[in-house]
């Protein structure tokens, strides 16, 4: 099985996910990173649950981001529907290699990358946590 390469891969495209993505293609504009994202849509947790109704207590400043993501290319470089099986690190490499399932598909792919960055948070969503 030939293997995709990115620099970074961030698994989860909630409020961490897409917070590191900007941050990352505009400190690293050089780097190539890739989001993975088990649910059909961006904004994991707080797209999950709606409640009609209800607002949050929290300042916008600690639930809001500085930028608009849709006005930053972020969303291209989301797979939607697709979840991390493995990670598997290579000292002899100084990389990871990922295993990941396309829900569509039904495939499973490799792709290696330098950094793996988790903000998959902490609810599951097939099982509840």
């Amino acid at each position: 099985m030939e293997s995709e390469y990115f620099d970074v891969v961030i698994v989860g495209a909630g409020l961490s996910g897409i917070g590191a993505a900007w941050h990352l293609q505009h400190k690293c504009p050089s780097k190539r990173y890739l989001i993975l994202e088990s649910r059909n849509t961006l904004g994991g947790t707080w797209d999950f649950f709606r409640y009609p109704g209800i607002r949050s207590d929290s300042d916008m400043f600690t639930l809001g981001y500085q930028f608009k993501p849709w006005e930053n290319d972020i969303t291209k470089h989301i797979r939607y529907g697709n979840r991390l099986i493995s990670a598997s690190w290579s000292s002899e490499k100084a990389m990871w290699t990922l295993t990941i399932h396309c829900q569509k598909t039904e495939t499973t792919t490799e792709v290696e990358c330098r950094f793996l960055l988790m903000c998959a948070g902490y609810y599951r969503y097939d099982e509840g946590y």
